[in-house]
């Protein structure tokens, strides 16, 4: 052991072990990383260090400090550091035996940073040999590291655009009561009579307006007696249709009821009626109408209310005309929303933005509806999913902003939209908490599928994309080792960018497929420049083209 101290501080020691060897019997093979290369997962750079020491490797006295570095251009990130002591060291480290060598092993961890693509891990010290400090150089472990996580992108998902409520056949409906004094059968017309024969009327004479139907309920209050009641209500009715005839030419649908119990009790329920509970509850326990009108009348005080207030609101014709109204033709809607698309409604122009024949139509649509009605949170919500299909992330927050107070309520949309910003700008927490928020939203298994990519569950992403044929679909397989199924998505996706051919030589490279990297990476180059130059320093394809120089040579 004295000429272990005797030795100097030139010698190196590998893994943070101070040694009696020198650095030029060190080898490689004491040393390996799990993965390697290095792999992001879940955001982070994670793995394991493992080194194997022969006998009389590790001075008994010497105490080591090992601090995993990940170095790259323009910076370097350091991970947990872990001491080690010899065996004549008192402490609570971990111990490497001296004459029996070992094998110890230390975790590791980065949050990742794009520049780590290409980094170097190396292991940094700092060591004592019997209280002396002793200068170690560092050694590099492992080079290079594989993003292929980071393809997810969620600006490739679809914004939520909130639906519009356009109808081509709308409905009218035009009521009006015909109140008749307490047994009497009589037609008195008044104001809302009138009006409903005058809207009838006019109907005749629009195409675009037709009626549907007219009915009439004749009826009489639950007091006098059934078959009294009977008879006086079949006259109204009688009466009421003879009225109507010579005012309007529309079919009538009549009916009368002889005692309206259940008009009774809902104008009941609707009052402040004294002892309406107990008028109720009577109404509950008795069917039979004689047997409820007698019980209602021994409630003397109640029926003298009964009699003023709710039973002449029961003698009555109710008619009710619904019209059909046609709207406007899809070319009609179109041409309005180029020239004046203030004389549409908000459903109308809304509507057209769906049904526009180009992009620059849809996309002036939306924002003249979000001009015009600014205060329906759905057509600013559509001004603001139209601007993060466009990559205009700031213009699209602020309008989110907008959309959101522009209403009470929560609204999916407006939380989905906001989840992909969120997801754009990295903020996985604020997406993951708003995403909670867009349920019904039809583009949210697509965007917990990116999350769970990002967060490193990669089964569950399969299961959030479940049928998807989308790049981050492809790459949730790829990720989960289904080469051949991310294959088959791509080759399934209709209109394939660059980044759907990258993703395809990626599955080539890990099925040893040489010719299909390098025609894929031929397409990448077409269609991008920069994410084809990507590639030469991607470690997914690094055998191939480290087989390409060769062939060149």
């Amino acid at each position: 052991m004295k000429n272990l101290f005797r030795l100097s501080i030139g010698m190196l020691v590998a893994l943070a072990f101070a040694s009696c060897q020198d650095l030029g019997e060190l080898k490689p093979e004491y040393f390996t990383v799990n993965p390697n290369p290095l792999e992001v997962k879940g955001g982070k750079v994670e793995g394991t260090i493992t080194a194997t020491f022969p006998e009389k490797y590790f001075a008994e006295k010497g105490v080591v400090e090992v601090t995993p570095v990940l170095k790259y251009e323009g910076g370097e990130a350091l991970s947990e550091s872990k001491t080690y002591q010899g065996t004549k060291v008192e402490g609570n480290n971990e111990t490497v035996q001296y004459k029996a060598g070992g094998t110890v092993s230390q975790n590791f961890s980065f949050d990742y940073v794009p520049a780590m693509r290409n980094s170097k891990l190396a292991l940094r010290f700092k060591a004592t040999l019997k209280d002396k400090e002793v200068q170690i150089p560092e050694i590099e472990i492992a080079v290079g590291c594989i993003a292929t996580e980071t393809l997810a992108c969620a600006s490739e998902i679809a914004p939520a655009y909130a639906k519009d409520n356009f109808q081509r056949e709308t409905f009218e409906v035009t009521e009006a009561d015909i109140m008749f004094q307490i047994q009497q059968s009589n037609v008195k017309a008044n104001d809302a009579v009138k009006n409903l024969n005058k809207v009838a009327k006019a109907t005749l004479k629009d195409s675009l307006r037709n009626v549907e139907s007219l009915t009439l309920v004749s009826a009489a209050s639950p007091d006098g007696g059934v078959k009294l009641n009977d008879k006086l209500a079949a006259a109204r009715e009688k009466n009421t249709v003879r009225y109507m005839k010579g005012k309007n030419q529309a079919a009538i649908d009549a009916k009368y009821i002889a005692q309206d119990w259940e008009g009774f009790q809902e104008l009941v329920n609707a009052s402040s009626i004294q002892d309406k509970e107990l008028i109720l509850r009577v109404l509950s326990q008795y069917q039979d109408p004689e047997q409820r009108e007698a019980e209602i009348k021994n409630l003397s005080a109640a029926y003298k209310e009964l009699a003023n207030d709710i039973l002449p609101k029961l003698r009555r014709s109710h008619l009710t005309l619904t019209v059909k109204v046609t709207g406007k033709t899809d070319e009609e809607i179109i041409a309005l929303a180029k020239s004046n698309p203030d004389t549409l409604n908000v459903e109308e122009l809304m509507f057209a933005a769906t049904i526009a024949e180009t992009e620059e139509d849809a996309a002036a649509f939306i924002a003249s509806a979000a001009e015009i009605y600014a205060s329906d949170w759905r057509t600013v919500n559509n001004l603001g999913a139209q601007e993060l299909a466009g990559d205009n992330y700031s213009n699209a927050t602020a309008t989110l902003e907008k959309a959101a107070a522009a209403t009470e309520n929560e609204q999916a949309e407006i939380n989905f939209n906001n989840a992909l910003i969120s997801m754009i700008n990295d903020d996985y927490a604020k997406a993951e908490e708003l995403l909670g928020k867009s349920a019904g939203i039809a583009q949210l298994g697509e965007a917990q599928g990116v999350l769970n990519i990002t967060k490193g569950n990669y089964a569950q992403a399969v299961s959030d994309f479940g049928a998807s044929t989308s790049n981050n679909a492809a790459l949730a397989q790829l990720l989960s080792g289904n080469t051949d199924k991310a294959a088959s998505i791509i080759e399934n996706i209709a209109n394939k960018n660059a980044k759907s051919y990258y993703i395809a030589a990626i599955c080539a490279a890990r099925s040893g497929d040489a010719a299909g990297v390098t025609a894929n990476l031929a397409k990448v180059k077409e269609l991008d420049e920069e994410m084809a130059k990507s590639a030469l320093t991607d470690l997914e394809f690094a055998k191939f083209l480290a087989a390409e120089v060769a062939s060149a040579e």
